[in-house]
């Protein structure tokens, strides 16, 4: 055993210090740093070598750099990360469909009741001008209301389209991450090891992608991620990915999801889709908005027909009949409805009674006041328009506070899961200062194993003096 090996021993326990110090200034730098995982540096004792004293030792040398990472537990947060962002979107947009149909906003259910009592008034005397004017006027509020109501639903209807397509946008940015991070991976060595790096770049990938759609996740022989839609298609294998489509659908205008759109084994994966924050997009798209959307279109439709029905039938003062109150519209009632142009033209010619011969009449003026309470079809079923607007607050009002209340009890599960991710992965501060300080002696006891040595070395070269 010479000098210069007790040089080469307090060289390598330099190198293998220095590594285990900068894996820790890493660590200490990512505190902050979201999916993070906690690394460490495994030294090994060096190969021994035999001499005629037995085996002695070579020192210690820096194996590699592992990551704290438990997979089980992070396909857990996967699938939860899943189930809150999907009822977070739902969350969020039922809210803003329940703000839309809000009677404070709309006033909906006033304006019916404002208009069929100022037929009521109407009625007490069928002559007089203001009384036609203020059924003329509380026509068209409620027109507007309707139409307000449904214009709304119909840019929420719209945003949540456009967020399909820059959401398949994001999903395409996410699996070419990941085959990039695969070639790093395979690149490193492979081998289920890699770089731990490149491990916790993965795995946050893998999450934000999961919190989108529904996955099937595995691994590789080579320590590579492969990523499949929850219906088996492949998304990302090995460096190769096979990208997300949003293409408009001729039936209506909406935006369709397409598997490897760029072959011509391309496939609609629309409706396969089951979870995540792209499902919610679809499904309040296609379900849950256009069905509010339908409600308000039903009620403008029984509003137009019974109301047009009666009324087409009466005689106005000028004697004459077959005018309509409302628009007489055939499709996109809620879009459109409005009182007629004949009304608009002239309040004389709002028609009050059923006798050609007795403009002073009120039957036909009485018969709509009364719709305010009758049992009228509205969408197939018989309500009145009151209990339907109610009844159409009350769903909404359900709906959003069930999608509040699941959000909270997903997030719950998915801050539960990251504490214990946290306790595994996750960086403390206190403990890498206190790696931080035994590292820092180690490598100042090398260093002053390699003075030791050079100073026996000079000694040694000066008794050859």
């Amino acid at each position: 055993m010479s000098i210069g090996s007790i040089m080469d021993i307090a060289k390598g326990a330099l190198f293998a210090q220095h590594t285990a110090l900068q894996v820790v200034s890493n660590n200490v730098a990512n505190v902050n740093t979201e999916g993070y995982m906690r690394q460490a540096a495994v030294l090994d004792e060096s190969p021994s070598i035999r001499t005629t004293f037995g085996l002695l030792g070579t020192g210690v040398t820096a194996k590699g750099v592992v990551v704290f990472y438990d997979k089980y537990l992070e396909s857990s947060l996967a699938k939860q990360n899943n189930a809150t962002e999907e009822w977070k979107t739902y969350e969020q947009y039922l809210s803003r469909i329940e703000s839309v149909l809000n009677e404070n906003n709309t006033h909906l259910s006033a304006n019916i009741t404002a208009f069929f009592n100022s037929w009521q008034t109407l009625s007490t005397d069928p002559t007089s001008n203001t009384a036609r004017t203020d059924v003329e006027m509380n026509g068209m509020n409620i027109a507007w209301s309707i139409r307000n109501v449904y214009g709304e639903l119909k840019k929420l209807q719209t945003e949540t389209d456009n967020n399909v397509a820059q959401t398949v946008t994001k999903i395409n940015n996410l699996l070419h991450s990941i085959a990039q991070a695969n070639q790093t991976m395979y690149e490193s060595g492979g081998n289920g090891s890699g770089e731990a790096a490149v491990v916790s770049q993965m795995t946050q990938y893998v999450k934000e992608l999961s919190g989108i759609m529904d996955l099937q996740v595995s691994n590789d022989a080579d320590g590579g991620t492969k990523i499949m839609t929850s219906g088996g298609k492949i998304l990302v294998e090995r460096n190769m990915v096979n990208e997300l489509s949003a293409e408009k659908s001729s039936a209506n205008d909406f935006y369709r999801v397409v598997w490897n759109s760029s072959s011509p084994n391309s496939v609609d994966i629309t409706d396969t889709i089951r979870g995540g924050s792209l499902k919610s997009y679809l499904d309040l798209r296609d379900n849950q908005i256009a069905g509010f959307m339908d409600t308000v279109n039903d009620l403008a439709q029984s509003l137009m027909t019974e109301v047009n029905s009666l009324h087409s039938a009466g005689y106005n003062v000028n004697g004459t009949t077959g005018t309509d109150f409302f628009l007489n519209l055939t499709h996109d009632y809620a879009a459109n409805i409005d009182v007629s142009n004949e009304v608009k033209a002239d309040v004389g010619n709002i028609a009050t009674s059923s006798s050609p011969v007795s403009t002073s009449g009120n039957d036909v003026a009485l018969a709509i006041a009364g719709l305010g309470s009758a049992s009228v079809a509205i969408g197939g079923s018989n309500t009145t328009y009151g209990d339907y607007t109610a009844s159409t607050v009350s769903k909404i009002g359900a709906l959003s506070q069930n999608a509040q209340n699941l959000s909270e009890y997903h997030q719950n599960l998915l801050t539960s899961l990251q504490t214990q991710r946290e306790g595994i992965s996750g960086v403390s501060i206190d403990e890498e200062m206190t790696n931080l300080i035994k590292f820092q002696y180690a490598y100042q006891a090398a260093a002053r194993l390699l003075t030791t040595a050079d100073t026996l070395f000079t000694s040694l070269l000066a008794i050859g003096q």
